[in-house]
């Protein structure tokens, strides 16, 4: 990241946090912690590594679309852990970005986490549409808890569909017929008018996460007229910044 962000991040299972240790920049920091609803808990570590949650894997919603290879029966190993909410870990520092991908225990973090999201300008959450995890939180529930907050959707990076089963999959192509929304990640900014809500150093962190994180030069410019406006910046950077844009993107 060559010191212009600072990353924080989370993993519970020893092996990939020992991996993370060796690995890591001088600008990453990582904590050996399970986040979620405080308790004792049973991780699930799927052996792919991006199925790995809090939650078990629910037969009867992937039998539903199909999946049920996702189970890999007799290879998940369960390991127990100790959840801590957000707010409660020791040593960490203010957030400006959030970014969250638990496999199910978004919700959680969310809910533990009133103070932590106060500093946040920005939340970028994976989000599920059809279930995948006993008892899971589906997107309504996220979405709902982080408008409580005080966010707003902004807007989907992407989303995945899968097709529904049926006896007929040999003759037709796949790809054009994922029709069922599986999950995706969702970004979400602060409700409100940014120009009032957010001091100077938000609206820099919120124009760079707009521009490097998920895409959103229209708002990297709404952010970079009140710096000009505020006399934070030379009036001529958002041009510049404009000068950079594809082709189509731009009138000169």
């Amino acid at each position: 990241m060559d010191g212009v962000a600072e990353i924080i991040g989370f993993e519970p299972n020893p092996d990939a946090f020992a991996k993370l240790q060796q690995t890591k920049s001088e600008y990453e920091t990582y904590f050996q912690q399970a986040v979620g609803t405080q308790g004792h808990r049973t991780l699930y570590l799927h052996p792919l590594s991006g199925f790995s949650s809090l939650f078990p894997m629910d037969k009867t919603a992937l039998a539903q679309i199909g999946k049920e290879k996702w189970l890999r029966e007799g290879k998940v190993r369960q390991m127990d852990v100790q959840t801590a909410p957000l707010d409660a870990i020791e040593g960490l520092e203010k957030v400006d970005v959030l970014k969250m991908d638990l496999q199910g225990a978004e919700l959680e973090v969310i809910q533990g986490g009133a103070r932590t999201l106060e500093d946040c300008v920005t939340i970028v959450t994976e989000v599920r549409f059809h279930r995948i995890y006993e008892n899971e939180p589906l997107f309504g529930d996220v979405d709902l808890a982080l408008r409580e907050r005080g966010f707003k959707l902004h807007k989907f990076l992407f989303t995945k569909s899968v097709m529904m089963p049926h006896a007929h999959e040999h003759d037709v192509r796949r790809p054009q017929l994922t029709s069922q929304l599986l999950d995706g990640d969702a970004v979400y900014i602060r409700e409100g008018d940014l120009k009032v809500i957010l001091n100077s150093d938000q609206l820099i962190y919120l124009s760079f996460a707009a521009d490097s994180i998920f895409d959103s030069p229209d708002l990297a410019l709404m952010c970079l007229d009140v710096l000009v406006a505020r006399k934070n910046i030379d009036a001529s950077l958002p041009r510049e910044y404009i000068s950079h844009f594809r082709t189509k993107q731009r009138n000169f």
